[in-house]
């Protein structure tokens, strides 16, 4: 059945595509006329075969994408298992779990449900790649190595079933987070070798020679590397932050260019917790330039207090003293994190961080498995 249900898919999305010349779901009202068509389609493969899996996962997948606030995801696929359970494979089990913890998205449900498409032997590299990414933001929240290590085990699962790019970066990431750089450099290259030129892999390459100590290695890949999104490609992670770029500079002490690449942000952004730019500025002498945004930043602090003290919009007296004391804790810092780069701290030290492709995992996405 699924075969056939691409088949419509795909009618629809050539028939879309040829009359307004552009991707089908680029645009939610221009497609909404066709995944209405798509729906009505699936509703009657469903009247036919009540228990297809295949027709009422597609179906979930679908009026999701039509945004039907009524459209119950979790119900809808939850009363499906319930009715057909006893007529269920242990695969399409373990499917439509999958699917319910893409939904839940990294809740406790979201676990629930992995772990019981897991215990089913789930033959989709979605429930594993799903696992990695919890476990990963898990690891992320608390620092915990236990669970960046079940994250890593999970992300080496999902490659050994489908070695793809997904796969393939998610587990080099959870390599670098481990600090086994060399073997996830050794992956990052294999991927640039497909896919040349992308951003996300040429600023991957230059953390890890900064982590391997190769400076001239690190600065041939970082120079190629432009902020933004990179075009040629459409995930999460192909969309490069000035950060990350301006990181690389810091960590090899190429404090020029990491001053001129900062810019004129600090003007616009919150930088009272850089310390790396304040103390690149004490150490390359621009101090009119460090006393310019030391008081700008205390001055934005002292009028944050006093804002809070005369604001009378609070549910509690409790809450207004919790506010004020907060700010003045921001001030506190900010005070004496100067004074220390004044005093001749040592160097701040900072922390290269790559992050897995946080993608969609749900096993019948028409949006990323259908077209």
């Amino acid at each position: 059945m699924l075969e056939e249900i691409k088949s419509y898919w795909h009618k629809l999305k050539t028939e879309y595509e040829k009359r307004y010349n552009k991707p089908f779901l680029s645009d939610f009202e221009t497609s909404k006329e066709y995944l209405e068509r798509m729906k009505r389609y699936l509703l009657e493969k469903q009247e036919e075969s009540p228990s297809d899996v295949d027709v009422v996962c597609t179906l979930a997948s679908v009026c999701v994408e039509l945004r039907d606030e009524e459209f119950d995801y979790i119900k809808f696929l939850q009363d499906f298992f319930n009715e057909f359970e006893n007529s269920l494979s242990d695969i399409d089990k373990a499917r439509i779990y999958t699917n319910l913890a893409f939904w839940d998205d990294f809740s406790k449900n979201s676990l629930k449900y992995f772990n019981l498409a897991k215990d089913l032997n789930s033959p989709f590299v979605e429930t594993y790649t799903g696992l990695g990414l919890y476990y990963f933001s898990e690891y992320e929240y608390s620092k915990d190595e236990s669970k960046l290590l079940i994250s890593h085990d999970y992300f080496k699962i999902a490659r050994k079933m489908d070695e793809n790019y997904i796969t393939s970066f998610n587990y080099a990431v959870s390599l670098f987070e481990f600090k086994e750089y060399e073997k996830a450099k050794v992956i990052f290259l294999s991927l640039l070798e497909v896919y040349p030129d992308r951003m996300c892999l040429l600023l991957c390459l230059a953390y890890c020679e900064v982590c391997l100590g190769n400076k001239d290695e690190a600065m041939s890949y970082v120079e190629k590397v432009k902020p933004g999104q990179d075009y040629n490609y459409n995930l999460n992670t192909d969309d490069i932050s000035e950060d990350q770029i301006i990181d690389v500079y810091y960590a090899l002490k190429e404090y020029d260019i990491f001053l001129n690449l900062c810019g004129d942000c600090v003007e616009y952004y919150y930088i009272a917790e850089w310390e790396e730019y304040f103390y690149v500025l004490w150490l390359k002498n621009q101090k009119e330039r460090f006393f310019s945004l030391e008081e700008k930043n205390r001055k934005y602090f002292e009028e944050a207090i006093n804002e809070a003290i005369a604001d009378e919009d609070y549910d509690s007296e409790k809450e207004k003293q919790e506010t004020i004391a907060s700010w003045e804790e921001d001030k506190r810092k900010f005070e004496e994190m100067i004074f220390s780069i004044k005093s001749g701290a040592l160097r701040p030290e900072i922390k290269l961080k790559l992050y897995p492709e946080y993608s969609c995992f749900m096993v019948d996405c028409v949006r990323h498995k259908f077209i």
